[in-house]
């Protein structure tokens, strides 16, 4: 659960006399690679992200073993401009954060920036996006809590941006919201597209990602997440896909069920259901 900012750091102990003591904005920590490298890529490829929602998912990827490590690089990070705490998003608690451009610097030096967006990037996301990648996040702590979803590679929004416009890449037909990488039982890598939907579009807009979709060859079928079940038979009756398969759940089914979440799907012209485990061996991808 988000319990808000992280206590400071402990009070100061005087120093010897004729030492001088730098202010916290003076002092600069050496950042490393491997761990900084990994926790900011992880708050730079999530967009926004919640104070909790980055402590659950730096510990549970072993980023940093205790929860204490997580919350004192933040601090860091915010005192030295390299992460920004944005107003509060509800119903999520406490607080967000957003990578800065010097954050986005700081990756670039380590040789992990991505092309889709630099320290030169015109214009960063905007905070009224926030609650979509909040939502967003939310079904990526039930995948990693999952015992078999929970060891599957996530590509992000960013991740997925810099690929599509990578020379001599195969593209994804479009930039999706994630993309979780799975290997079957025989071992066989196969990706699954995730798309997540807070409100209704224009029957117009479903019917152009439709056709996008449609032409899909990187990816074994894609998964639409709506906000609320009011909004699942809609989409799946909006998003036809006739060649591609494309199914669609509730987010707050599949984050408390995963893959044991019942999912609609379109055969012909009649809405099914069956659960996301069966729907997947379908496919012949049997986890």
């Amino acid at each position: 659960m988000d319990t808000g900012m992280p206590e400071t750091a402990q009070p100061i102990m005087p120093l010897p006399p004729g030492r001088k003591r730098q202010s916290p904005r003076a002092r600069r920590v050496i950042f490393e690679p491997d761990g900084d490298g990994r926790l900011l890529s992880l708050i730079r490829n999530a967009t926004f992200i919640s104070h909790g929602q980055l402590v659950t998912l730096a510990t549970r990827f072993r980023i940093k073993a205790h929860p204490d490590a997580v919350r004192k690089r933040i601090i860091r990070y915010i005192e030295n401009d390299l992460v920004r705490v944005i107003p509060s998003v509800h119903p999520h608690r406490g607080a967000v954060y957003q990578i800065t451009r010097i954050g986005l610097r700081v990756l670039e030096s380590f040789g992990i920036g991505l092309g889709s967006i630099s320290s030169e990037t015109v214009t960063l996301p905007s905070e009224l996006q926030a609650i979509h990648f909040l939502d967003l996040n939310e079904v990526r702590l039930a995948f990693s809590a999952d015992k078999l979803l929970g060891h599957g590679e996530w590509l992000s929004d960013p991740e997925i941006k810099a690929s599509n416009t990578t020379p001599h890449v195969t593209p994804y037909a479009k930039d999706y919201d994630a993309i979780l990488m799975l290997k079957d039982q025989d071992g066989q890598a196969f990706l699954i597209g995730i798309e997540y939907e807070r409100t209704y579009k224009d029957v117009r807009r479903y019917e152009e990602i439709a056709r996008t979709i449609d032409t899909e060859t990187q990816l074994c079928c894609v998964l639409y997440i709506a906000a609320s079940t009011d909004l699942v038979e809609r989409l799946g009756e909006s998003i036809r896909c006739p060649k591609f398969p494309l199914c669609v759940t509730a987010a707050g089914v599949l984050k408390q069920q995963t893959l044991d979440a019942n999912v609609g799907y379109l055969a012909g012209n009649s809405f099914r259901v069956c659960t996301l485990r069966q729907y997947l061996a379908a496919l012949k991808h049997p986890l």
